[in-house]
């Protein structure tokens, strides 16, 4: 086994890189660009040499670019037998490498498939007797199971990634995975990713892998001296809420906020609106002219809020952001240091604030680990000191207008209006203009409870348009299913024509969908759960020649486990 010192790869974006045209588009709508590092040192190497590797890189850093992109390269699409394997020591990180796979190999006829524990084995068998996948990505115990079935050959096959290995050692896979690698082809490669080395894990390459190249990736660090990190935990459906409370709270606000999905990032943009906040959502379903309208706005400070996810946001370049807001922690640990040194730039200060529910604090805890860095918990500020500032900022209003409105003298009716108002006190004066400028200002807020979500004391109401009245929030109760639909006002839909399509289209009663709200470009409707499946399993439902997708919605923060076009 040797140690090969990498000089840093000439490969700087992924259009560097010697990949075909289709898996390239693929990335290029990702708008993936620049290579993270152990993206740099793996992909090159993998894609020229036939080797053994191991790469040693935390969790979070894009490996999954980095093993499966040569991957998708070397195995050809006109076999009908697994050429590349993918072992993954849990079902999530196996459905999660599925997904960017077959994300990557949209535009080639290459096949990939996924297997794993814990759900029936009989649907798994017929889509891989369907698919005949060339890529079988799964868990060691369900892969030796369909071994033992006699229903996978590996035989034929001539690449195994083993994802995870220290992780496969913890969990008492390593005899199982050494079980499956000695069934490949005599002319194979192994390659292995893993965070740490353990000596278990390093006798498993000795043993297994032949003179491997091997790479490492260092730990990130993140320096504090200039951003400063914080998180806040909030109950997941009070995410929005909360970030509202922090821009109304703060004198100076301009800056980013990350979401994981686009879908997320549209619906977190139009609650922001609706609460009176100018921002905007760039996300990868907008045209060019959309995109460029958008950041040229957000440079003029036209709106000083951006919400967008990783994939929208490369490219941008813009200094003077004072915060970056995590609408959640993203997929990748890698991602988290690129959102966050998007602040604190040019010699400036800037603020990283992360908004978790409780069953993200153990991902917060290796995220902290990954960066070497704590991330304080902060506490939400309390309505009282919201609304101080909100009135200094409508005061500040005030006397900007004053100033530029030119002088009162020789105005008659500032005369009139001083005459009308002589008698009055100007206690009494100022009491009215409290109570005038209050009834606009405070409208979001109630006047008496504090805010603390973190300890679930919300003390808002829902997001509204302030001075307009408020939209309750909508409580989908167990017997009803909500959807999301990629239908809107802008396709030239109202309610009766969105009722009247959807419900002949899927052969439901009108007045079976219930709870549609209309946005621009989605909307949002209930039916009972009986009807789930005619919504996601049954034929393409289409409003003229537009394909609708529908999804399972969930409250921002949540992605939606399925869809269908």
């Amino acid at each position: 086994m040797s140690q090969q010192s990498l000089q840093r790869s000439p490969f700087l974006k992924f259009s560097d890189l010697p990949l075909d045209k289709n898996i390239l588009q693929a990335l290029d709508e990702k708008n993936f660009s620049e290579l993270f590092e152990i993206q740099e040192k793996s992909i090159p190497v993998l894609l020229e040499q036939e080797t053994d590797f191991v790469g040693q890189a935390q969790t979070g850093t894009g490996k999954t670019a980095a093993f499966g992109l040569p991957l998708l390269s070397k195995v050809g699409e006109s076999f009908n037998h697994i050429q590349g394997l993918v072992l993954a020591p849990t079902r999530e990180l196996a459905t999660q490498i599925q997904d960017e796979l077959k994300q990557f190999s949209k535009y080639t006829k290459i096949r990939t498939s996924v297997v794993y524990g814990g759900t029936p084995i009989r649907d798994q068998i017929k889509e891989l007797k369907r698919k005949k996948p060339q890529i079988l990505v799964g868990t060691p115990g369900r892969i030796l199971d369909l071994i033992d079935r006699g229903l996978i050959n590996l035989g034929k096959t001539q690449y195994a990634v083993c994802d995870e290995c220290d992780e496969m050692l913890n969990r008492g896979f390593i005899e199982d995975v050494q079980e499956i690698l000695d069934l490949l082809s005599g002319n194979r490669n192994i390659w292995m990713f893993s965070a740490t080395m353990p000596k278990p894990v390093l006798k498993f390459i000795q043993e297994l892998l032949d003179k491997p190249h091997m790479v490492s990736v260092q730990r990130k660090s993140v320096s504090s001296q200039n951003i400063e990190q914080g998180h806040y935990l909030v109950p997941r459906n009070n995410k929005v809420k909360a970030i509202c409370s922090l821009f109304d709270s703060m004198e100076d606000f301009y800056g980013m906020i990350f979401c994981r999905t686009k879908i997320e990032a549209k619906i977190v943009s139009e609650e922001l609106t609706s609460w009176g906040i100018p921002c905007s959502a760039l996300h990868g379903d907008m045209a060019q002219d959309q995109r460029t309208h958008t950041m040229k706005r957000f440079k003029k400070k036209e709106i000083i809020l951006l919400v967008c996810t990783d994939v929208a946001a490369r490219g941008i370049d813009v200094n003077d952001l004072t915060h970056v807001i995590n609408f959640g922690l993203p997929q990748d640990f890698e991602s988290y240091v690129h959102r966050i040194g998007r602040t604190g730039r040019a010699g400036n200060t800037g603020t990283a604030l992360t908004f978790i529910s409780p069953d993200e604090k153990g991902r917060l805890s290796r995220l902290e680990k990954f960066i070497k860095t704590p991330i304080k918990r902060k506490r939400l500020p309390k309505v009282s000191d919201i609304k101080k500032v909100l009135l200094r900022r409508e005061l500040m209003k005030l006397y900007e207008k004053n100033q530029t409105s030119g002088s009162f003298k020789d105005n008659e009716l500032y005369d009139f209006f001083r005459e009308e108002t002589q008698n009055e006190e100007m206690e009494t004066l100022v009491q009215k203009m409290f109570d005038y400028i209050s009834k606009n200002i405070f409208s979001n807020y109630k006047s008496e409870e504090t805010l603390d979500l973190a300890e679930h004391k919300v003390s808002m109401k829902g997001p509204q348009t302030r001075g307009q009245g408020h939209r309750q929030p909508i409580n989908t109760d167990e017997d009803h299913v909500r959807f999301f639909v990629n239908l809107g006002k802008n396709d030239g839909v109202n309610i009766k024509s969105f009722l009247e399509n959807i419900a002949g289209s899927a052969s439901v009663k009108r007045k079976e969908l219930k709870n549609v709200v209309l946005k621009d470009e989605f909307s949002f409707l209930e039916v009972h759960k009986s009807h789930k499946n005619r919504f996601l399993k049954g034929k393409k439902l289409f409003f003229k020649k537009k394909a609708l997708r529908f999804e399972v919605a969930r409250t921002p923060g949540k992605s939606s486990s399925k869809s269908v076009k």
